[in-house]
């Protein structure tokens, strides 16, 4: 059955075609927000994903403006004063330029909650530098802490987590907390989201760590980071993976049980141990193919799943029972699927999800 979303009767005016501020606002649109797309004009040269990606345009509208004209400029402000919040991912200082900042936003509705999203933030040595996601994993100390590659550099993230969280999680929670305030005092605001502060806010265990005891956390340094065997990766026969994630000592005592290593369990944290552990762990892992291992470890309080491939997580039974992955209607009419609305609270629909935008005029 189909069921509005928390943000339901929220509109949001969205600069953004990629990044963070995309992130941010399919969010909220996730969340029931009415969003629109405000696009440059079809001849202008401008980033657009592709329809698939996140589902950046499903369910929203798209409006085409100029903003360097003057028409353009009065359209978008006329929408400022019916909307709710309105999304941008500028450089900063480009929406003042334009005449669509938050002074002027804030001229045509005193109410608005702004949100400015960016790489650094509005002030700040690194304002105004470019970058994209890897950047901002760099200076928050995520890449750091990764494991290395061959050559001894950080790993590669493969995942997009600071445009997704740091960016884009961070400022859809910014935007829905200002309106609560806003509900409550009358009072628009204006949010200077900096995605960097975001991976910084993802990093605070090991930045704090090290702020309150001086002890600097690298790869094979910490629990988290591959010191220890119970927190690991290990290869099945078949070539597939699984994640071991065995903390807690009843966890892993009943994991060393099962491979046949009962007597491994007492020295679970003893640093002159772990070489040991590994390796009884890995010729365990071994006699194995990687399922046969999930369906007798994965629901016996052991602590390990099956690192899946995307295909894998496309089909993975337990999403398709949460309904993760969605039917739409891709562009042109084909039928397709992609994930579905998944944050809490979002609104959900019967049928297909149109994936591409509503253009009006």
């Amino acid at each position: 059955m189909a069921h509005a979303g928390l943000l339901d009767g929220v509109t949001v005016l969205d600069h953004s075609t990629v990044g963070p501020a995309a992130r941010a606002t399919a969010a909220l649109r996730d969340l029931g927000a009415t969003v629109i797309k405000i696009a440059a004009p079809a001849s202008a040269k401008r980033i657009d994903p592709p329809w698939y990606a996140y589902g950046a345009h499903r369910n929203m509208k798209r409006l085409r403006l100029d903003l360097k004209s003057d028409q353009g400029r009065a359209r978008f402000l006329s929408l400022t004063a019916e909307a709710d919040a309105v999304v941008e991912s500028f450089r900063p200082g480009v929406a003042d330029r334009l005449g669509v900042g938050y002074e002027a936003c804030r001229g045509a509705n005193p109410a608005i909650v702004y949100c400015a999203i960016s790489g650094y933030g509005s002030r700040g040595p690194y304002a105004s530098w470019a970058g994209h996601d890897i950047n901002y994993l760099a200076v928050g100390g995520f890449l750091a802490t990764q494991g290395r590659r061959s050559d001894g550099g950080p790993a590669f993230p493969g995942a997009t987590i600071a445009d997704a969280a740091a960016g884009g999680l961070q400022a859809a929670l910014s935007i829905a907390s200002a309106l609560v305030r806003r509900n409550a005092t009358g009072e628009g605001t204006f949010l200077d989201v900096s995605t960097s502060d975001g991976v910084l806010h993802l990093m605070s265990l090991f930045v704090d760590e090290y702020l309150a005891t001086g002890n600097v956390v690298e790869p094979g340094s910490e629990l988290l980071t591959g010191k220890y065997a119970c927190y690991d990766l290990y290869r099945a026969r078949d070539g597939g993976w699984l994640a071991v994630g065995a903390i807690e000592g009843a966890f892993f005592a009943n994991l060393c049980e099962a491979l046949g290593v009962a007597e491994l369990a007492s020295a679970q944290f003893d640093d002159t141990r772990q070489d040991e552990i590994r390796s009884a762990f890995r010729t365990a892992f071994a006699t194995r193919d990687r399922n046969d291992w999930v369906r007798e470890l994965a629901g016996a309080d052991t602590c390990v799943a099956p690192v899946l491939t995307i295909a894998e997580v496309a089909r993975d039974p337990h999403h398709i029972a949460r309904g993760a992955i969605a039917d739409v209607i891709a562009p042109g009419g084909a039928s397709s699927r992609q994930v579905a609305p998944v944050l809490a609270g979002s609104a959900r629909a019967d049928g297909p999800y149109s994936a591409g935008p509503e253009d009006i005029a």
